[in-house]
């Protein structure tokens, strides 16, 4: 098969081998060299080992995309065989955007997997992404300007000196040579390219956001309560944000509003995961100040303020809706330690009514758990007096949130494109309901999908 691709498929620009783990490397190898004018090369869960990624660096000149997660015999040296040629003296991949070394488990060393990795940030100039848990230790050391570890490069490969020397005097010609023995002046007149930054802690934000200004997306780990204050106002093009709690106890949304405003306006997407919700108003301000968004994922645990309203004295719904105008996706999912107080209820209502008249293009609604009926609020948002909102809606999930046959029957009788709805594990539509509501569907000549058990 792989003979076959050489000979009738040579002016071949992408190859997925995904999982093609029975091919020999020496076979891989054969392949990618007779493939010169490829672009994406999938080579995950695969035996690629150095001679691979060595003829990869030699032959693929042009290549932008290359996966080679899952790869047990990818080593700190077949890194290097990647991005330098030992044969002719010359950096190879001068084109590669994206490398991905997802679940590659580090061989011997630690310490040099790490300085491998940094070896490659400086020998890519067009490298936009490197998908690896130890991005983050490998732009710590070139941030500590740690360039001269013992036993690292092997022989016959530049040191991180002169790799970091050469990479200073490609981004600024006109400051003349600098010292090969001067590893922190060397270092100091280069940056990252990188668009993309993946699991990094908060504290490393302020220091490590210096090496690469033009990042367009991060993942940032919120751990425990930390003293270093930290903003992302460095990232001007910040586009996709994600920030989540992998440990317990979880941070609390409150507590990242001051890092996320600098920037809210540029987002695009935003993710908040396993986050505590501590007052009502918090969500709202989020949304609020991101008027561009048109992805909004989230995952919070209610986690309540003393009452101080008593039902009598609940402020009104805002009036005006959210102008979230290029919004299409919106998913809402809540854990509550506790029934919702009136105050946080109330005003849950309302952000969720403000949301929905606000959003014209939402296609994608998902609300998980909400414990707040939402027959009040789909009674606000299809009864007002603006002309047919949530026309684009195509999919919507209720699961386990507090809705009824009523509630569900105005999304069903209002005019837009929906195709699937999910309304599994709510409790108030009975077996009953979901015939009746799939009774109307039929009625209306419409195919809808709904799910209920």
């Amino acid at each position: 098969m792989a003979d076959l691709v050489t000979v009738r498929c040579k002016l071949l620009t992408s190859l997925d081998l995904h999982s093609c783990n029975r091919v020999p490397a020496t076979s891989l190898a054969l392949l990618v060299e007779r493939l010169p004018r490829l672009l994406k090369l999938c080579l995950s869960d695969t035996q690629t080992d150095s001679l691979v990624l060595a003829t990869v660096g030699t032959t693929c000149h042009r290549l932008r995309e290359l996966d080679v997660s899952h790869c047990k015999k990818v080593s700190p040296s077949a890194l290097l065989s990647l991005v330098y040629n030992v044969r002719s003296g010359q950096f190879c991949c001068p084109s590669l955007r994206v490398l991905l070394l997802q679940e590659v488990k580090p061989q011997g060393d630690l310490e040099h997997w790490v300085h491998a990795l940094c070896y490659v940030l400086l020998a890519l100039p067009s490298l936009e992404q490197l998908a690896n848990p130890f991005l983050a230790d490998a732009m710590r050391l070139l941030y500590l300007r740690n360039l001269s570890p013992s036993g690292f490069p092997p022989e016959n490969f530049p040191s991180l000196v002169e790799v970091a020397r050469i990479r200073a005097k490609r981004e600024d010609k006109s400051n003349g040579p600098v010292r090969m023995e001067d590893a922190r002046t060397a270092a100091q007149d280069f940056t990252l390219r990188l668009k993309k930054l993946e699991d990094f802690d908060e504290e490393d934000v302020s220091t490590l956001g210096s090496l690469c200004r033009g990042v367009e997306e991060v993942i940032i780990s919120l751990r425990n309560q930390t003293k270093h204050s930290w903003s992302l106002v460095q990232w001007l093009n910040l586009t996709r944000l994600t920030l989540h709690c992998p440990e317990h106890p979880p941070r609390s949304l409150e507590d990242i509003l001051a890092s996320v405003h600098p920037i809210s306006k540029s987002l695009h997407f935003l993710s908040l995961q396993n986050l505590l919700w501590g007052h009502e108003d918090s969500l709202s301000t989020v949304l609020t100040w991101c008027p561009n968004l048109q992805s909004f994922q989230s995952h919070f645990t209610v986690q309540q303020h003393s009452d101080s309203h008593d039902a009598a004295e609940l402020p009104a719904w805002p009036g005006e809706p959210l102008p979230l105008h290029r919004l299409h996706t919106f998913t809402l999912l809540l854990e509550a330690e506790e029934a919702l107080q009136p105050i946080f209820q109330h005003k849950l209502e309302g952000l969720l009514v403000s949301l929905l008249k606000g959003c014209p293009k939402l296609e994608c609604l998902s609300l998980y758990g909400i414990p707040t009926l939402l027959d009040r609020v789909f009674e606000v948002v299809y009864g007002s007096p603006q002309l047919q909102p949530l026309q684009s809606l195509r999919e919507v999930s209720l699961c386990s949130s507090n809705i009824t046959q009523w509630g569900v029957s105005l999304i069903l009788r209002a005019k837009n494109d929906l195709k699937t709805l999910d309304l599994s594990h709510c409790k108030d539509v009975t077996c009953r309901d979901y015939h009746k509501l799939q009774e109307r569907a039929r009625k209306d000549r419409r195919s809808i999908s709904i799910t209920w058990q």
